[in-house]
């Protein structure tokens, strides 16, 4: 017997003793994470916060088969029992198309560029500069008989009538489900169109104002200030 197969052995024992959680983290990394707390969706995942508070996730066109203008990342996931059996998850778009201008993100995009989102019911989902056109939701997936939900909708860049500008994209989501959960908080999703892993790093980095991140301390600091003052 090789040397390596004990020692491989007890990795695999020991991964199937981690939490779900956990192993879901690991398979499924980039992922937008999708819970229940207090009977309300909430999403989680790696993932930075706007300026408003709302988290931001990754992805990259051109990292999918179909194409240097596709991508289907980041995908939706859940773990095991998180939602009742047969729940409906449904996405919501909002906003605008906001466009890195490589110092700062813009309310305007170069010409006629849009983000297009295909729902699983072959629902066409556009932002632009002006805002949503096309369906304004669509069908994320469904829960299956284990509780989860795990899908990967198609997302593309274009411009009518030429290539889009290479740069960062960002818009806007909400999901929502049936069987009485409440809406998640809105979410934003910033994709890469051919700028370098640092440049668009440095483009996600920039979407939290430093204000924003000094007025959320501040307050932060005075609630443990109230706090410590109300025990004593």
């Amino acid at each position: 017997m090789s040397r390596a197969l004990p020692t491989l052995l007890a990795a695999a024992a020991l991964f199937s003793l981690l939490p779900l959680a956990v192993q879901a983290q690991e398979l499924h990394a980039g992922d937008i994470e999708i819970s229940v707390v207090a009977n309300r969706l909430t999403v989680s995942g790696n993932h930075v916060f706007h300026a408003d508070g709302s988290p931001v996730f990754e992805g990259d066109f051109g990292d999918f088969a179909g194409g240097p203008l596709r991508t289907d990342d980041p995908g939706f996931d859940s773990d095991e029992e998180t939602f009742l059996v047969g729940t409906i998850i449904n996405y919501t778009a909002l906003g605008s198309l906001k466009y890195w201008n490589g110092s700062t993100w813009h309310a305007t995009v170069p010409s006629n560029e849009f983000v297009r989102m295909d729902g699983n019911l072959g629902e066409e989902t556009f932002w632009t500069v002006s805002g949503v056109t096309g369906a304004i939701s669509g069908l994320v997936g469904q829960a299956g008989i284990n509780g989860t939900v795990h899908e990967h909708l198609d997302f593309r860049v274009g411009r009518a009538g030429g290539v889009p500008a290479v740069g960062a994209y960002l818009f806007q989501l909400q999901l929502t489900a049936d069987k009485g959960y409440l809406p998640s908080m809105p979410y934003y999703v910033a994709m890469n169109h051919g700028l370098t892993v640092d440049a668009f790093e440095t483009a996600v980095a920039a979407v939290p104002e430093p204000q924003t991140w000094a007025l959320m301390l501040g307050g932060l600091a005075i609630g443990a200030f109230a706090l410590r003052n109300r025990r004593h």
